[in-house]
């Protein structure tokens, strides 16, 4: 039921605002009848004006009934009430823990998921369609650049992108570092192609290894087709990322083993954009690579950080700590549940 209710509201937020505004008037009318409309409106702490609004489609949707001495519900009233009381109860319960995690994370939203993606694949389905569905509603319209990251959870979350979210819009999607290990599929490169085929749009690539010597460096910066992906990621007004922890994360990246000694004594918990960091978010070793830099994802309008699984609850808090204010966070309850009991 959470995800139905989190697609509704994610395809028409103001359907949802609508549904919740009338069923707090059909519930407070029950609970206070007979009441008037003036104690209503201040007990409900709305204008009469749009109190008078929804009252009076309720009334000819034969919910409420008026007498001299105030509203009260018919029966179809009271049935509508107790057939979506439970609905309702779920829809604010979730709004609640979501606007909690949210508070406790000092970012600007937070969206949950139902169930466990480290128990359930198909949940990062619904990470997915979530993740699409906020992007439809807060992209500006024309051009729009948005830099993706690499790893498992993008590669699967990019298969639920639409072609709706093209309308109107002029999408490129850019990849923000070069190779990571052997796996083709979670490469960057690899989840900016996909999305750019599922929503009709345009991408980029940047083939560079990921894991680079000082000396290949800087002349690798001076490649044309480097330089076309670097100049778009400084026009940027988006990015997508994932958030690993720390263990899996050096494995995958097949760091030095002087660096995973480092990483371990240095207590490193989680990594992101090529940068591992301990529970108190501290920077403890940075990846040297060509691409996006942390720095500069505090000036990109919209950042989405999708992860979820309880294994990663210690990885996503941490995070939180270095993450910028307009940070949207995807998750799911494996991560959220454990995050909010702390």
């Amino acid at each position: 039921m959470r995800n139905e209710i989190k697609w509704l509201e994610a395809i028409a937020p103001d359907m949802v605002d609508v549904f919740l505004k009338r069923f707090s008037v059909l519930r407070s009318v029950a609970l206070m009848a007979p009441i008037g409309r003036r104690a209503l409106a201040a007990h409900l702490n709305m204008s009469e004006r749009v109190l008078r609004t929804h009252t009076d489609m309720l009334r000819k949707l034969g919910m409420i009934q008026s007498s001299p001495a105030g509203m009260m519900l018919t029966s179809e009233g009271q049935a509508a009430l107790t057939g979506l009381s439970a609905m309702v109860d779920s829809m604010l319960e979730l709004q609640q823990s979501e606007r909690e995690l949210a508070q406790i994370l000092n970012i600007d939203r937070c969206f949950i998921v139902s169930g466990d993606s480290d128990r359930q694949d198909r949940v990062l389905d619904g990470m997915g369609t979530i993740l699409n569905d906020t992007l439809a509603k807060l992209l500006p319209e024309g051009n729009n650049v948005i830099v993706v990251m690499g790893g498992n959870t993008m590669a699967q979350v990019a298969k639920e992108f639409s072609p709706e979210l093209s309308n109107k819009r002029q999408l490129t999607f850019v990849p923000g570092r070069g190779g990571m290990g052997q796996s083709l599929a979670m490469q960057a490169n690899t989840v900016c192609s996909i999305m750019a085929e599922r929503t009709h749009g345009e991408s980029q690539s940047m083939y560079v290894p990921e894991k680079l010597s000082q000396k290949s460096y800087q002349p690798l910066l001076e490649e044309p087709s480097v330089q076309l992906v670097l100049g778009l990621i400084k026009q940027s007004n988006v990015v997508i990322h994932g958030i690993g922890r720390a263990d899996e994360m050096a494995e995958r990246r097949e760091v030095d083993p002087k660096i995973l000694h480092l990483l371990k004594d240095k207590n490193a918990v989680g990594e992101a954009f090529g940068c591992f960091y301990n529970q108190q978010g501290e920077i403890v070793y940075r990846v040297p690579r060509i691409g996006l830099q942390f720095e500069r994802i505090n000036s990109i309008d919209h950042v989405f950080a999708v992860a979820g699984g309880h294994t990663k609850a210690q990885a996503i808090r941490s995070y939180m700590n270095l993450a910028p204010q307009q940070t949207y966070l995807v998750t799911d309850e494996g991560a959220a549940n454990l995050i909010l009991k702390k």
